[in-house]
Order: structure tokens, then sequence, then C-alpha cells
């Protein structure tokens, strides 16, 4: 997502910062003075809107759209104004970032009471605003072989990754070194939470580094390339022509540089047709292997060493399962290791595309957030409807717990919308769980779901307690994407 910022006051501070903001942010900026605001346009072009007016003035705000801006900095020299800014935006918008100037303790007081994070004006300069605008991440010089294989990052409040315990994230290639946190150093262990503003220490793969320290401060790349720049195909040898057809859709949206086409020997013929059609979007390898998809993807990692974004088979209800010969919970612990294997999400492909509406089913509170959080990014660039799906609980059956978790659930699904500016419909299917939530997708292309609501259990707990999350999987009419979670319930 493109960066928009809005500066009110173009002045001494104001306008030095306007030159040295990158070309990359959408920057609206507010002065009644229509010199100043010729300089904004002679040196930013059309990467900058400029609007003449009193940033006092409700109208004007509304004007500049402030609503929709990722940061505001006010940067007048008069303080009274930059105080009354700061209040009607506290009042009257929803903004996640203000950053304002104060002269005196009293107006700094104000200020931060109104939700601005403050800078002295005796101190500032633009270069500092600039390094407080842009990404929150600084190289550590000086150490290492100096490939930015060691950064700081400043953990945005709406970074995915905020309020998650470490173990959660389950790094690959990379790690995380220390946390300051308050004027404290923490040592992590995989119990420690990331929380808004912690200053992080990460280390490892530089590749990886660049994508994480954009999750961290919440200016990440377009989906999937958060977890790889390669994408994954299984053959089996009876995929028939819609499946190459989705695989060649998923590569002109995503910006994957590779496939990589992991075929049976009877495919053989389908992995040269899908190799010959994607050759144009992407460079295209083949892999022939005879074992099941966890391992034949744990080999080919190995002969390849490329980063999996995107790991693609076909659905079992569609030609078969992979696992016919297993039982129900040995598919299920199949699935989950290539999962696990791939550290990426798999699309369970059905053929439904092109993708125009996706459903989120509202299960579990703790996978919730990362399924919608998925919707919400890939929808930035395959512009879907995203739904909420809620299940009906039975009045006398429904816990306490239970009761309380779709409270919270209805919660957070308002709120991501609010975060992403995207609207996320709701919709409850009455009736048994499994069928009325399965029935539904027959009205969506695309299911989103997270392996970390998956249980195993025993046979007797299956029974009268059925993993509600699975088998919706297994039963999706529609494509359906496997959001890979934290450690499954035993």
């Amino acid at each position: 997502m493109q960066p928009r910022f809005v500066l009110v006051g173009v002045g001494n501070v104001g306008l030095p910062l306007v030159s040295m903001l990158s070309r990359d942010v959408l920057l609206v900026c507010i002065d009644q003075n229509e010199e100043n605001l010729a300089l904004v346009r002679q040196q930013r072009g059309s990467s900058a809107v400029t609007i003449r007016g009193d940033a006092t003035s409700r109208l004007v705000l509304e004007e500049a759209a402030i609503g929709e801006a990722d940061t505001v900095v006010i940067s007048t020299t008069v303080e009274r104004v930059n105080v009354e800014v700061a209040r009607l935006i506290a009042a009257h918008f929803r903004v996640q970032r203000v950053i304002a100037l104060g002269i005196t303790q009293k107006g700094i007081a104000e200020l931060e009471k109104y939700g601005a994070e403050v800078e002295s004006i005796f101190a500032v300069s633009a270069t500092g605003l600039r390094n407080r605008l842009e990404l929150k991440t600084k190289t550590v010089h000086g150490i290492g072989v100096g490939k930015n294989e060691i950064l700081e990052v400043e953990v945005h409040p709406y970074s995915r990754l905020t309020n998650k315990p470490l173990a959660y994230l389950r790094p690959r290639r990379w790690r995380v070194g220390l946390i300051y946190r308050e004027g404290n150093i923490i040592v992590p262990t995989g119990e420690t939470t990331l929380k808004p503003r912690d200053r992080v220490i990460i280390l490892g793969d530089p590749q990886a580094l660049v994508t994480i320290a954009e999750i961290l401060s919440f200016r990440f790349e377009a989906f999937p390339l958060e977890y790889g720049d390669t994408f994954f195909v299984f053959l089996q040898g009876r995929e028939n022509q819609a499946y190459l057809d989705e695989a060649a859709y998923l590569l002109k949206a995503f910006p994957l540089a590779r496939t990589i086409i992991v075929h049976q020997p009877a495919a053989a013929a389908l992995a040269e047709r899908l190799q010959g059609a994607v050759s144009g979007a992407t460079k295209a390898e083949t892999f022939e292997s005879v074992l099941v998809p966890a391992d034949a993807l744990a080999t080919s990692l190995k002969r390849f060493s490329y980063r999996p974004g995107l790991v693609m088979l076909a659905h079992p209800g569609t030609i078969g399962s992979f696992f016919s010969f297993v039982s129900e919970r040995a598919e299920k612990n199949l699935m989950l290791a290539l999962t696990r294997e791939a550290g990426c999400p798999v699309l369970l492909a059905r053929g439904t595309f092109p993708y125009n509406r996706a459903a989120v089913p509202c299960i579990s509170d703790s996978s919730l957030q990362h399924a919608l959080e998925t919707a919400l990014e890939i929808s930035s660039t395959l512009p879907f409807e995203v739904t909420a799906l809620f299940p009906t609980l039975l009045p006398y059956i429904a816990t306490e717990d239970e009761v309380a978790e779709i409270e919270r659930m209805k919660k957070t699904v308002p709120d991501l919308g609010l975060i992403y500016k995207q609207n996320i419909a709701t919709r409850v299917a009455a009736g048994n769980p499994i069928h009325a939530l399965a029935a539904a997708l027959r009205e969506y292309d695309l299911l989103v779901a997270s392996t970390g609501e998956w249980r195993l259990t025993d046979f007797l707990r299956r029974v009268f307690r059925p993993d509600v999350s699975w088998h919706l999987v297994r039963r999706s009419p529609v494509s359906t994407l496997l959001i890979p979670g934290a450690e499954t319930t035993i």
C-alpha cells in the first residue's frame, strides 16, 4: 500500500521535510501561504496534493481526507494552531499516527492528551521527522558482513505481528535477537510478545529481513512475498485444464519470481504444458517425484534452495485425494506436514477463479486475525469482496467461553476493516456449523482458513466434538487457501 501522509504547515520545518520524503509517498500539504504550496508542487509534482486553507477548520481537514492518512504531521510554528488541529483530529477522525510540534510544557501536555507524538520545536529537524515518517528501520553498521543481515525495526501498532508471541511467528531464516522496550533490554524467548513501539533487532537472510521489517512497520510488500518468492505447483496426473489455468491466473496476480512444477511420473505431459503456459510470466522448472506432497516439497527445497511463497495442489475432492489410502486423521497429519514444511500458504485448487468473493470462517479467535488479514492483503491485489462467516451457537449447548469467543471475533472483524480501510461483510450461517458453513461457501470463489484451528484428537472426541475448521476445508466446494498457523492443539 502506498503510504499517505498529511503535512499541516509548510514552513521552516515542513518545506525541507517535503524534499526529503520518498516520491513513493502520497503527500497532502495544507497551508494558507500559496507561495509555500507552489514550492511543494515544484519539488514534488504529481506525488503531492496541495490545499490552501486553515487547518483548524474541520471542513479543510475533510477536504484533505485526513481520515485516510497513515500519519499526520502538524509542523506549524504556532502552538495554539497545532493544539487545535490535534484536538479536531482526535475528536472527529481516526488517524493511525499524529506527530506535532510543541513549544511550551503546557502545549506539549495538551498535544499528548490528544494522542499526538510530540517533537520539541527547539530540537526538531526535518531529518529527524523524516526518520520518524519513513520505514522505522535502521541498518546496523560495522557488524557482520555488511549486507543488511542485521536490522533494527520499530514495531508499528497495527503490524500483524504486534501482540503475538515469537513462537507464534515461527520465523524461518531470521531471528529476533534483542528487544528494546521503555528503556529496558529484553532477551527474547518463544513466549516473549512484541509490543507497539518496541525496537527490535532482527538478523538473518537479508531478503527475508526486508519483508519482515516491512511487516513489523506496517509497510509490507504484496502477498505472498512475506513468505517467499517461489511458486510450487503439484501435479498428480489427473488435473484438468482449469487447474492449469488457475495456476496461470495466480502467477499473473502475484509477483512471484519463479515456478517449480513438482509432478509425479504420470503427469510429465501436464508439467510440460504448464511450463509452457507460465514461461512468459515467470521462470519455470520441473521436478519429478513419487513422494507425497510434504516429502516431495522437502526434497525439492533441498535441491533448489528457494523460498516458497505459495504452494498449490488440487483439492482432494476434485481428483481423488492424494491421501485416499489413509484414515482421516492421517490425511490431516499429512496436510499439516505439508503446510509446516512449506512455511507458507497452501492453495487447494478447485478451479473457482477468478476470485470475486472470498469467505473467512470465524471458528477460532486465535486464528481469525491472521486469516482475515491475509484475505484483506490479497484483496488489494485481486479486488474481491471479503465476508466473515459466523456459525450459529446452539443456546443450550454453547459454553460461556464459546459465547465470549464469538463476541471477541465480532469485534475483531470491524477493527481490522478500519485498519485496512476496507469493508468486511458479515454473515451468520444458521444450523449445524459444518453443514451450514459448507453450504454457504457455494456462493463464494475462495475460502481463506488457518491450519492453526485444526485439532488432533482421539476417536471419541472427534465424534462428540468435531473439528469444524478441518471438516469445512475437506468439504469446501471452492478453492481454499490454507494459512499456516501456530502449533496444532493436541
